[in-house]
């Protein structure tokens, strides 16, 4: 235990007060809700997080949903005459990008929420990190200061 000095000056008097209580044929007891506060908060970030992982999905699916431009060929068939150039968006052409879109949020360690978006396809990481194409970092760079103010605004 901590010398008596080092105690905040709640923990100073409560301590007194039992103490001379105890002398005087009373109790007194201390119930911290420490947990209780603590859990309280885990279960805001978790919300919280589950909030600004959803917002960060959504933005994404809005990004990419604009579809390829198509148009009927001399022949008859369907060609695709304008995709994405790099520094865009992707654009949607088969839809299988769009509908892997997913979010997640997990607990990894007491209290600490960390949320997922993100795609399973090979395809959606070429286009990321390879294709100049971003949809996922650069979704999430332009809604930072909504995230942050999600994930840290004052707990109600």
């Amino acid at each position: 235990m901590p010398a008596l000095g080092q105690l905040s000056t709640e923990v100073r008097r409560a301590i007194d007060l039992r103490r001379s209580s105890a002398r005087a044929g009373r109790e007194v007891k201390i119930k911290w809700f420490i947990k209780e506060a603590n859990d309280k908060v885990s279960l805001t970030m978790k919300k919280r997080t589950q909030l600004a992982s959803t917002l960060v999905y959504d933005v994404v699916v809005r990004n990419i949903s604009v579809a390829v431009k198509k148009e009927t060929g001399p022949r008859g068939r369907v060609i695709v005459t304008q995709r994405s150039t790099e520094g865009e968006f992707p654009r949607a052409d088969t839809n299988r990008l769009l509908k892997d879109i997913f979010w997640d949020v997990k607990n990894e360690g007491r209290g600490n929420w960390v949320g997922y978006v993100g795609t399973t396809l090979d395809y959606g990481l070429i286009l990321e990190l390879k294709m100049n194409r971003s949809f996922l970092k650069r979704t999430l760079d332009e809604n930072r200061s909504l995230v942050n103010a999600l994930l840290t605004g004052p707990i109600k």
